[in-house]
């Protein structure tokens, strides 16, 4: 498995982990537009992300596929940021998101980040377990935050704060 940098040049795979992952990630949170799902979508969504200095996208790749992503993003010059991560529903329980949130933290080092933040809605307890597993400290709820599948959903702010 290694982490690359995303770019067009992983549309396709990034397609075909989107749209085998479409009913897992729609389980947690809201579902994207259907326009994203097509060659173009995605490619947009890539410059998108590629093109702000405030992200640094990733993909996991393993045998030639996208098995997660992981992001930094809104990167400020305070020196924090925000993490998130997908993960492929065939992958669940293989220690791949705790593999992605600790890339996102050394990668983080490297780049002069004192803090970051995760946010998980109260219907992943896997994320939460990952983020207390790598040392990330809840921070604050934000009661009410959305509303999935006919519920209302608390989501959590979970820190972690580099020393040094």
């Amino acid at each position: 498995m290694k982490f690359e940098p995303l770019t067009l040049s992983h549309t396709n795979k990034l397609l075909d982990f989107e749209i085998k992952n479409k009913d897992y990630f729609e389980s947690f949170i809201a579902p994207r537009e259907n326009a994203f799902y097509t060659k173009a979508g995605v490619e947009d969504h890539i410059q998108q992300l590629t093109n702000e200095d405030s992200n640094l996208p990733f993909v996991l790749m393993d045998n030639s596929q996208i098995i997660a992503r992981a992001n930094l993003k809104n990167i400020h010059k305070n020196g924090s940021a925000e993490i998130g991560y997908r993960v492929a529903q065939n992958t669940i329980g293989k220690g791949v998101g705790s593999l992605c949130v600790k890339f996102l933290i050394e990668k983080s080092k490297n780049i002069d980040i004192k803090s970051l933040l995760a946010y998980v809605l109260d219907n992943n307890k896997a994320s939460e377990r990952v983020l207390t597993k790598s040392d990330f400290v809840l921070n604050l709820c934000l009661p009410n935050y959305c509303y999935h599948d006919g519920q209302s959903l608390h989501a959590f702010q979970y820190v972690l704060k580099f020393s040094g």
